[in-house]
């Protein structure tokens, strides 16, 4: 007969036989996520291997994404990981293979028995098996003093996403906050003046419609530039467009997003730390699009004097799909320009404005805005 836990008693009764088990000290915070793997060491092909002919897979400098983080809570999930892991400690982290996983599920499918309550634990952990897990190794993370001082990167990892509130954050919503360590910054406060509702996430700022147009970059809506004249008209539209904008303004903003698994930014990727250094983090979002995982964006500013070309190199690799999220500004946030490998969107504060410059240039609207005007 199946075994059922199908009231709380039932639930309690479970979680002190695995926790008798186990002997350990009841975490206070745990999770599980994704650690980002790289690859070293190459043989005369260039590929990767170790002494003995075979890959070595390392995690990337303690990163992770998590797909599921409790506080105070689920405790019986927390020792039944710990229980098909070996884990004995209190703080700490360690390596869920495949198999382990499924064995998890197994130990804990009867507390499914018990409907008055959620199980999100077991829901995450049953999307997790069936995920590929191509470039990432899984992780649970067991943390029993949230104030103890910790080696463990993944351990801070988790103490920094729970004292987020990500995990709060309903499916599919933008929430911000301000940069660690501080109070908040000013551009925050004029995004949100500007912009209300709308989050600086570039291909979401279609959202508002009777602001919004878009350009194409090539002739017959092509996405990518294969030639060198290609590449120049990508440019020469990109620049006609920002020069109406401006106007007279030369001061202008590039805000840029870099995907993150913790809330306090750490690095950039290196094409835009190249192309756009010293860039000042203004504000920390909850990504929306890859649920159930726990993404953060941190949100970047650069302030720029324009000048002819000064963004030509960046417009290049957003027309290569090699960078993405990037928005040009005025400080005033009076118009925004996010392009993307196949055209532009823009945001303009009245319609009347949107109207006479998607006019001005009716040979580079997308097939369906021209159909509707």
């Amino acid at each position: 007969m199946t075994q059922t836990w199908v009231t709380a008693e039932d639930i309690d009764e479970a979680r002190a036989r695995f926790e008798r088990d186990l002997g350990w000290v009841r975490p206070v915070l745990h999770g599980i996520g994704f650690a980002p793997t790289t690859t070293g060491g190459q043989d005369s092909d260039g590929e990767p291997v170790a002494g003995d002919g075979k890959p070595v897979v390392t995690e990337v400098d303690g990163e992770i994404q998590f797909v599921r983080v409790n506080e105070r809570a689920h405790v019986l999930p927390a020792a039944v990981l710990a229980t098909v892991v070996g884990w004995h400690g209190s703080t700490g982290s360690v390596r869920l293979d495949r198999d382990q996983l499924a064995a998890a599920i197994e130990l804990l499918a009867p507390a499914e028995a018990r409907r008055e309550v959620e199980h999100p634990n077991l829901r995450i952990w049953r999307d997790v098996h069936r995920w590929g897990w191509d470039g990432g190794a899984l992780i649970a993370v067991f943390d029993a003093d949230p104030d103890a001082p910790t080696d463990d990167p993944y351990v801070r990892a988790l103490r920094e996403v729970v004292a987020s509130g990500r995990q709060a954050v309903p499916a599919g919503e933008v929430r911000s906050w301000p940069p660690p360590g501080t109070d908040g910054h000013p551009l925050q406060a004029r995004w949100d003046a500007q912009w209300p509702g709308v989050p600086p996430i570039s291909h979401d700022l279609r959202g508002l419609g009777d602001h919004w147009v878009r350009f194409h970059t090539l002739p017959e809506a092509k996405r990518h530039p294969d030639t060198d004249d290609e590449y120049a008209t990508v440019l020469h539209r990109h620049n006609a467009l920002l020069d109406e904008l401006r106007g007279e303004v030369s001061e202008l903003q590039v805000i840029t997003l870099e995907l993150a698994g913790t809330p306090v930014p750490r690095r950039r990727t290196p094409l835009l730390a190249e192309l756009l250094p010293e860039a000042e983090c203004w504000s920390v979002l909850s990504w929306p699009h890859l649920e159930p995982e726990l993404f953060f964006a941190h949100a970047y500013v650069n302030h720029i004097a324009w000048q002819p070309g000064w963004l030509d190199q960046l417009l290049r690799e957003v027309a290569d799909d090699k960078a993405a999220y990037v928005i040009v500004a005025p400080t005033d946030l009076s118009w925004l320009y996010a392009p993307y490998d196949g055209g532009a969107d823009v945001l303009l504060r009245t319609a009347a404005a949107r109207d006479e410059l998607r006019e001005r240039h009716s040979d580079w609207l997308s097939g369906q805005i021209a159909a509707a005007r």
